[in-house]
């Protein structure tokens, strides 16, 4: 099959905006490209992420929002994180409003061209597909959990489901992105609490408890190192093709290696004009409007 895949690992810390720009800008470009599939991994500063059609000032704290207002509005953003501040921000994809930081938590997406895989088209069954994926990749460091609701991983504790992932999707170009988030650390499920009311929406298994109820983290054991490598691997199966295993494979997908330079050029320099025009905007990210 000869699939084009590329593995996008962690880079320094950046802006949730440039790390947002990043993921629509992949999207855009991907297909016309020639790229079959992509993983990215990826992290943020404290920031709360609004899904599409979320409402800012139902979701978060009022507290949070100002403040985020009169920095957005007089000093701005730049790419690296701003120290001790809590972002604001609006992804491409739908669902709820989630919280990241840097320690507690890691994100993940998942490109796919849905010209080479249309069994993806439609949204249940690519939810199933990909969830599958990362389902079976903590499989592989004996964490067993479990597809729960549209869009969730949970696991079983006690006969009780908590959840460890949410999941969003958006769909640019025949590109398909699945992004989602997995839990390392307790604390961050005590932010949650700090920062955002209880969702105005939710799904029927968690029947109405609070965020410290209905969440938890991975186990101690879990390997973000390994983890990264055996969620490459899955996608590679699930493509049918060959899983990479040495140094060497792992270096000839490299989304900064050689064989992705054009389409590297060409994501970079995309995002950044997402960046500033879109992601950077607080019209886009309190209200969803872009200046033309």
């Amino acid at each position: 099959m000869n699939s084009k895949v590329f593995y996008f690992p962690q880079t320094p810390a950046r802006s949730p905006y440039y790390n947002l720009a990043i993921e629509e800008a992949i999207a855009l470009k991907m297909v016309s490209e020639g790229v079959t599939a992509g993983v990215r991994l990826w992290k943020n500063p404290d920031s709360i992420i609004l899904g599409l059609s979320e409402n800012p000032f139902r979701n978060i704290k009022e507290e949070l929002v100002t403040n985020y207002e009169t920095v957005a509005r007089t000093v701005g953003f730049k790419k690296k994180p701003t120290p001790n501040f809590c972002y604001i921000a609006r992804r491409a994809s739908g669902g709820g409003t989630v919280f990241h930081s840097l320690s507690g938590n890691i994100n993940y997406s998942i490109y796919v061209n849905l010209d080479d895989r249309k069994e993806l088209f439609p949204v249940k069954d690519s939810y199933d597909i990909l969830l599958n994926i990362v389902a079976k990749s903590l499989e592989r460091q004996n964490i067993h959990c479990s597809p729960k609701g549209k869009s969730d991983l949970v696991l079983e504790k006690n006969g009780i489901f908590k959840k460890i992932s949410g999941n969003a999707q958006f769909r640019k170009r025949n590109c398909i992105v699945q992004h989602g988030t997995l839990i390392l650390e307790e604390n961050l499920i005590n932010r949650v609490a700090e920062v955002l009311h209880h969702p105005p929406e939710e799904p029927d298994y968690r029947k109405e408890r609070s965020h410290k109820e209905f969440l938890t983290s991975l186990p101690n054991f879990f390997s973000e190192t390994i983890w990264a490598k055996d969620l490459v691997r899955e996608v590679f199966s699930y493509l049918g093709e060959p899983e990479p295993d040495s140094p060497e494979d792992f270096s000839k997908i490299s989304f900064f290696g050689p064989d992705f330079s054009t389409f590297r050029k060409h994501v970079l320099q995309e995002s950044e004009s997402i960046r500033k025009k879109k992601y950077q905007n607080p019209e886009y990210t309190l209200h969803r409007e872009i200046p033309t």
